[in-house]
């Protein structure tokens, strides 16, 4: 969200880990990470500095993902922080198919 709210700016691994207080390390690993998920490019030039430019796809989703946020901040965070099986298991919940009592019976 820090670099979707501020497309025109190069940000650093060590510039996005001052803003959010967390290490450069970890900052730089997600860096690389939205480059390859197309959220990011690397600044032409320089040394380590990444912009956000996503391509068309990926800025709808995380125009949806901002939007939500602002909307449902405790949710998107439970989300994001819920167990990977347990999102699994919540989607397939909601395609399970249910037997009624009647159908045990003949």
């Amino acid at each position: 969200m820090l670099l979707y709210q501020h497309p025109e700016r190069s940000w650093s691994a060590e510039s996005v880990a001052r803003e959010l207080r967390i290490s450069p390390m970890s900052a730089g690993d997600r860096l690389k990470d939205m480059t390859r998920s197309s959220i990011l490019s690397k600044v032409p030039g320089t040394e380590g500095e990444y912009r956000y430019t996503p391509d068309p796809q990926m800025g709808e989703a995380v125009a949806g993902l901002a939007a939500a946020y602002s909307e449902r901040r405790v949710t998107v965070i439970n989300l994001i922080f819920s167990k990977p099986v347990d999102k699994i298991r919540t989607f397939a919940d909601a395609f399970r198919l249910r037997r009624d009592d009647d159908d045990d019976n003949g």
